[in-house]
């Protein structure tokens, strides 16, 4: 990887990966009563490139680009997860695709912040959980496999306005508020579940809060507020299998502060503040199967020091 200046303004970051993988698994392992040995062998060879552009119109702007090849191989949890209760498929494939963004960043002058952009990321054989029908009994049960590609494009955007140092730039105190959202539309683009929604990915992303701070004292208080999902490729509402099933959204807040005494600095902070009943996700594996409920209220207590 090597950075490029074309111009004052204006550099290109080309870069190139070449990777070897060796994956190998030995021993023995209980299937429905049965032992079977284990003993695996797993080479392959894959090389990725990338390229990112950025261009400063001004001092402190930047508008950038990047694209670059990715690739996710299988690994052995996949293949055996522990307490796994759905099927896997034994052809599993490694998947890959690529990932590009074009965005907008800078600040002015030292009461605002901000970063927006549009991403774009291809994901062929994606990996994921959806329903199957037994053949002898009718019943539905979950099946681990290479569903099918899927394109993952939105928006991300982050601002911070300090309102204290907008009106006053000289001031030792500063009163922020500052707006994360991400917009994701996730789905798939082949196979039977084309036009799905990708398993487990929210549409919107919001995180909204206020910052006060001064040159001891700083505290926090967040609104996080994450769309709804599906647990499944197939989208189900609801099922007899735990996997499969709608994830509700939701809106969580949290608050932390943190105090500085020269080389002595104490944190604490509240998760969760309301004790919000959620869930964010549903698994096949431990400690599932089923919902995996959110944590409730939760406090906690620090201290750092520096010498």
């Amino acid at each position: 990887e090597n950075i490029f200046k074309v111009s004052k303004n204006f550099t290109v970051t080309p870069g190139f990966r070449f990777e070897y993988l060796r994956s190998t698994a030995k021993g023995h392992k209980e299937v429905e009563g049965d032992i079977q040995i284990t003993d695996e062998v797993r080479n392959r060879t894959f090389a990725l490139a990338g390229l990112g552009l950025e261009l400063k119109p001004g001092k402190n702007t930047s508008i950038y680009a990047n694209i670059s090849q990715a690739y996710r191989p299988i690994d052995y949890s996949q293949l055996e997860p522990f307490g796994i209760s759905s099927k896997i498929d034994p052809n599993l494939k490694d998947s890959k695709g690529f990932n590009s963004d074009l965005g907008y960043r800078g600040t002015i002058r030292n009461y605002l912040n901000f970063d927006i952009g549009g991403f774009y990321m291809a994901y062929n054989k994606r990996i994921g959980v959806t329903l199957a029908t037994d053949p002898i009994t009718g019943d539905y049960y979950s099946v681990r496999k290479n569903i099918a590609n899927s394109v993952h494009q939105g928006l991300e955007s982050y601002i911070e306005f300090n309102i204290l140092k907008y009106f006053n730039s000289q001031s030792s105190f500063g009163l922020s508020i500052f707006n994360s959202f991400a917009y994701v539309d996730a789905k798939y683009t082949t196979g039977e579940f084309k036009g799905k929604r990708v398993e487990a990915a929210a549409k919107t992303i919001n995180r909204v809060g206020l910052i006060f701070s001064t040159s001891k004292l700083s505290t926090t208080l967040q609104v996080n507020s994450v769309g709804d999902a599906y647990g499944d490729a197939s989208n189900a509402m609801s099922s007899e299998d735990p996997v499969a099933g709608y994830i509700p959204a939701y809106t969580v807040l949290d608050w932390s502060a943190s105090y500085k005494l020269n080389n002595f600095a104490i944190k604490l902070g509240a998760n969760n503040l309301t004790d919000k009943s959620y869930f964010t996700r549903r698994t096949d594996e431990y400690p599932g199967p089923g919902i995996i409920p959110a944590v409730g209220r939760s406090f906690y207590l620090g201290f750092t020091a520096k010498f």
